[in-house]
């Protein structure tokens, strides 16, 4: 099982804590979820990244400094090629690329919510609808 660690993380969620540029998560773990608790999402918009943590202030940064990835996030603020990949948990089992054990299978997942204020701003555009995914 992958758990998605050969998997890469594009992230436009400029309003995000983990943030870095060039579209970098700088998370040591992301969570990808069901919007709606209790109901299968058939559309990327019905996804989110559960980690999104907004930026507003100095004390946003201290409440998310638990989960960053930083070796990661370091290489990649002094300019290495390095990719600060974090490790994604998707409970989205509705979705083709869902792994057993709350895997991710994409070899690219890209997390979109420019401007987002809370997690339910934020999807997994990569989602893809797995066949009879709403029936699991």
């Amino acid at each position: 099982m992958r758990r998605g660690n050969m998997t890469r993380v594009i992230c436009s969620v400029n309003t995000c804590t983990h943030y870095l540029n060039e579209d970098v998560c700088g998370a040591a773990a992301i969570d990808i979820m069901h919007e709606e608790e209790g109901r299968m999402s058939a559309l990327a918009e019905q996804t989110m990244c559960k980690t999104f943590h907004e930026a507003s202030g100095i004390t946003s940064y201290l409440g998310s400094i638990d989960n960053v990835n930083w070796t990661g996030a370091l290489l990649k603020m002094a300019g290495s090629n390095h990719q600060a990949n974090p490790q994604i948990d998707c409970t989205v089992a509705s979705c083709h690329y869902w792994e057993e054990g709350r895997g991710c299978a994409a070899s690219v997942i890209e997390v979109s919510g420019c401007q987002a204020n809370e997690c339910q701003d934020t999807n997994c555009k990569t989602f893809k609808l797995r066949e009879g995914g709403t029936r699991l």
